[in-house]
């Protein structure tokens, strides 16, 4: 049966691999770069970029992504060639400061009447937004030439829990970003990478499940909450943000798999029906399997190939699929289905069908994506 969330779970101990809390990200960040030649690491601001962002940003749109540490690889383990330029992150489930952001511009753009503009990206939550704003306007009273986009593709939250905020970023913006990067990297300019980044988000969608939430590294041992006794939370945001609702007994994997399918591709739920899927029958789709931290590919790889089944009895063909951990939260058991719902054949829009499977294609040298 499902029960709303409760508020109050008991707890355990659970252990962190860290030496001083306060200094996780750097030392992460520091392992990363020095073991990638593509990227390179600053220190004071806890931003990796590119290696050869010098050459690359006189004559390319360079792209951001930020957000707050804890959800490893994103997004510094997507930076490279034909990927990001930049990424910024804050402290352990907290945002950068428009200092760290305002800095990764200036990076991208130490000429800015010359550039040709930076995307900025990051998952709907209100410091990230608050902060990018904040060092969006003073760099667009500097000159700089900076197109920002906050996304929110959690199918849980919906419009009526979401209101004017909206729903919660997971991994959807991890999706548009492997396309509108690509288009960066071949000329594209900034209007176009930024009308695509949009238009991806307006047809994706994110669902996750959890069997427990998460713990903050503040110490080597802390405590982290526990759900009852054979049941898992349908929903959780990547923070441990309640969630849709808690399930006991914990359902097979197919059922589970069939439940959260429907919350991304029914279209009579006017609440939730975010994936503008027309039930024609011959649609087709992009599948992310998102690890939430400690899921392994194996279990991954056997609920994509429900998922996959699962689109295929209503009509929805995968296409292209990628899995593994890409937006963690620490070491959270638990994972995700983000479906990007490709355009159609003849359908209006920034970008074509045919178009979207080369930038999906397009190799990458980065530390942590999944060609």
């Amino acid at each position: 049966m499902a029960t709303e969330t409760q508020t109050k779970q008991p707890t355990k101990e659970t252990f962190h691999f860290i030496n001083d809390p306060a200094d996780a990200i750097n030392e992460a960040a520091i392992g990363l770069t020095e073991h990638n030649l593509n990227l390179s690491y600053e220190v004071a601001h806890k931003i990796v970029y590119r290696s050869d962002l010098a050459s690359f940003r006189k004559d390319h749109v360079t792209t951001i992504g930020f957000a707050g540490g804890g959800h490893e690889p994103m997004f510094s383990g997507f930076v490279g060639p034909s990927f990001l330029s930049c990424s910024v992150s804050g402290n352990i489930f907290a945002s950068p400061t428009a200092a760290q952001i305002f800095r990764a511009i200036q990076l991208c753009q130490p000429t800015p009447s010359s550039s040709p503009g930076t995307l900025i990206v990051c998952g709907n939550y209100t410091g990230d937004i608050l902060n990018a704003g904040l060092a969006i306007t003073r760099a667009t009273a500097a000159g700089y030439k900076v197109r920002f986009i906050p996304i929110g593709d959690d199918v849980a939250v919906g419009r009526k829990k979401g209101g004017k905020v909206g729903r919660r970023g997971l991994s959807g913006h991890v999706v548009a970003l492997k396309v509108v990067c690509a288009l960066a990297d071949m000329g594209e300019g900034l209007g176009r990478v930024g009308d695509v980044m949009e238009w991806i988000a307006g047809n994706s969608g994110t669902i996750a499940v959890a069997f427990d939430r998460v713990a903050l590294p503040n110490n080597i041992i802390t405590e982290i909450q526990t759900l009852p006794p054979s049941t898992i939370e349908l929903g959780l945001g990547c923070h441990g943000e309640p969630g849709l609702r808690q399930i006991s007994p914990i359902p097979s994997p197919s059922s589970l798999t069939s439940e959260m399918i429907n919350l991304l591709t029914n279209t009579s739920d006017t609440d939730r029906a975010f994936i503008p899927f027309t039930g024609a029958g011959n649609e087709q789709a992009i599948l992310l399997v998102n690890s939430s931290g400690s899921t392994s590919d194996e279990v991954l790889a056997a609920f994509a190939e429900l998922a996959i089944e699962e689109l295929k009895t209503k009509g929805i063909e995968v296409v292209r699929m990628t899995l593994g951990p890409m937006v963690t939260s620490l070491k959270q058991s638990g994972f995700g289905f983000t479906v990007w719902r490709l355009p159609e054949g003849g359908e209006k829009g920034p970008l074509s069908r045919e178009e979207a499977l080369r930038c999906w294609d397009r190799r990458v040298e980065t530390a942590a994506w999944r060609q």
